[in-house]
């Protein structure tokens, strides 16, 4: 076998982590432009969320939801950096596989919910905000289940390209 057939078969492939990177990048800045006080959009939320944006009390309740998604951007990246590789394999897979159960079950408990809702299926609670219900079911909460998937990829390639070895650099 050559040595670049050789090199290539150890490349771990970065695409997912990177594009889960991006997509909860996409997602924090989102979050941070409301936490920082900024109304554009937040009716697509709706909610105790959304009228506590506009009574400016969402800010700490925000802020925290933007350093949790940061942290998984960081997360992703670390995965194919040679930074992320300080990090025991056993905590970067166990955090993996929790974060990626986390937003598959989150998003697709919520999208199918609304899809039965949507369909008549389910009977809608009373008083439900029907703009912000189908922004939900249109964007957000399909947003955690792409994000899920990516992640959920990212930690595959990692968890292959690291078998053997007590971190991702041994």
């Amino acid at each position: 076998m050559t040595e670049s057939a050789t090199r290539g078969e150890r490349r771990q492939p970065v695409w997912a982590a990177y594009a889960s990177a991006v997509w909860g990048g996409l997602f924090a800045m989102i979050s941070l432009y409301w936490a920082l006080g900024g109304l554009v959009g937040i009716e697509t939320i709706g909610g105790e969320l959304e009228r506590m944006a506009r009574a400016g009390e969402a800010g700490p309740l925000v802020r925290g939801a933007t350093i949790i998604k940061v942290v998984g951007v960081v997360y992703s990246l670390a995965l194919v950096q040679r930074w992320g590789r300080i990090l025991p394999r056993g905590l970067m897979l166990a955090g993996g596989w929790a974060a990626t159960v986390l937003l598959l079950g989150y998003g697709g408990v919520t999208v199918g919910t609304e899809l039965l809702v949507a369909t008549g299926v389910l009977a809608a609670p009373t008083g439900v905000d029907w703009y912000a219900f189908y922004w939900h079911l249109a964007l957000w909460d399909p947003w955690f289940v792409l994000w899920g998937i990516l992640l959920g990829l990212a930690v595959v390639h990692y968890q292959r390209a690291t078998r053997g070895s007590g971190t991702a650099g041994r």
